[in-house]
């Protein structure tokens, strides 16, 4: 039963993974260029089907949805990327002992007080040189 839910777990990561890196779009394209293909080359030889598949210029309306939806994704990425908010903390934060409660904090190889052990938090690199 373990076993079941870890492999359960497994593919339900790879599609997560697979759907937010844009994979579902990748497979529906893919579908598209199939159905453009066997289409044009009803009508056409296999070399101008092709042509007609891939040069852009007559897409279907798969195609269509398709990018409109990457235009979307695109733009939502950005918006996110905008509305992100950064927050920088000092480089070194020392720990103190809240009024009646005792705490403690194991460092290995330090012999100090361990209400005076700080915490080196990185900085970050400027922006600007």
């Amino acid at each position: 039963m373990l076993k079941r839910m870890r492999l359960v777990g497994h593919w339900l990561l790879i599609a997560t993974l697979f759907v937010s890196l844009g994979g579902h779009l990748s497979l529906l394209q893919t579908f598209a260029w199939g159905n453009m293909l066997v289409d044009f080359s009803r009508t056409t030889s296999l070399k101008e089907a092709t042509s007609k598949t891939f040069d852009g210029d007559h897409p279907c309306s798969l195609c269509k949805v398709v990018k409109e939806t990457r235009k979307q994704d695109d733009k939502k990425s950005l918006l996110k990327a905008e509305s992100k908010m950064e927050v920088a903390l000092p480089s070194q934060v020392s720990l103190k002992d809240p009024a009646g409660v005792s705490v403690t904090i194991v460092v290995p190889g330090y012999f100090g007080i361990p209400s005076e052990v700080p915490i080196g938090v990185p900085l970050q690199p400027p922006r600007f040189v």
